[in-house]
């Protein structure tokens, strides 16, 4: 397994996100959001190492824009905007403080057995995690990797919350193993689909007129364990202010007993990396993978 870190792992000391923490507490949502506005206004000014980690996103995105750093860089600051507005999010959550949701495409979703829910560093896709738990009958496993870095951890919207499992990745089999096991109990298990981690098995997928890096995980999970695989997208609304989960059609590939064949995974994982796009047409400032498309 890699070591490599989160671009996560050095951002949000204690003190900034207590301030912040203290600010929505205080002063509400909307000072909250003033205030991130100017923060992030900061880092897209100064932090190289996080635009360097969206450039080629934005060059793939904003092709008109893509020869100039200036405008590279006005994008940056919207869409590290969005991620804290989306964080923000996430903290109200947390706390209490539910917004209205709305589900689309819930015909998609299989009455009984295991599934896996395939997510993307999108939109809200924080409190996803929570609302999948809360209003699904399964018993909802998360596969990730901790958070190193307390004050960033991805588990702000379900802090409050205990019915959900995870499952770290940082263990001997990757949580594969423990994966498999939650799937054969009838579980559903939440993968993160949309960015491969350096050392790890992905393929490379087109996307935006370049290319993408998938992990081959949540699709190999899916096909040993003969469950389809549902990618989820979680749209935060603001008019009026409410989440909108989005269940796509189900990627079903041929059971495989034995060893996964690799090219029957890949028209599953075209057809996710064709769904990341329209996300990121519909919204291109709510898409935060920070790295590796080409």
């Amino acid at each position: 397994m890699t070591s490599q870190p989160n671009l996560s792992a050095t951002r949000g000391n204690s003190i900034g996100i207590g301030i912040f923490k203290l600010l929505l507490n205080c002063g509400g949502y909307r000072i909250s959001l003033l205030l991130a506005e100017i923060v992030t206004w900061f880092y897209a000014k100064f932090d190289r190492t996080a635009f360097d980690a969206t450039a080629n996103y934005l060059r793939l995105r904003f092709p008109e824009d893509a020869s100039s750093v200036r405008k590279l860089k006005r994008h940056f600051h919207r869409l590290i905007y969005e991620l804290a507005k989306m964080l923000i999010i996430s903290y109200r959550m947390g706390s209490g403080k539910d917004l209205p949701l709305e589900e689309i495409g819930m015909e998609h979703l299989p009455e009984d057995g295991g599934v896996v829910f395939v997510l993307a560093h999108y939109g809200c896709w924080q409190a996803a995690m929570e609302l999948l738990n809360r209003k699904n009958h399964w018993t909802v496993n998360i596969m990730a990797r901790p958070d190193h870095n307390v004050n960033m951890s991805k588990f702000e919207a379900v802090k409050k919350h205990h019915a959900f499992k995870v499952i770290s990745t940082e263990g001997f089999s990757g949580g594969l193993i423990e994966a498999s096991a939650a799937l054969e109990r009838g579980e559903a298990v939440v993968i993160m689909g949309d960015r491969a981690v350096d050392g790890t098995a992905a393929y490379s997928a087109d996307y935006l007129g370049g290319k993408i890096e998938l992990p081959v995980s949540p699709w190999m999970v899916a096909a040993r364990n003969n469950v389809p695989a549902i990618p989820v997208f979680t749209e935060f609304k603001d008019d009026p202010e409410r989440i909108e989960i989005r269940y796509c059609r189900p990627i079903v590939f041929p059971f495989q007993s034995r060893r996964v064949r690799p090219d029957l995974l890949r028209p599953g994982m075209e057809q996710y990396a064709r769904e990341l796009e329209a996300a990121a047409m519909r919204s291109p400032y709510r898409v935060f993978r920070f790295g590796n498309e080409k």
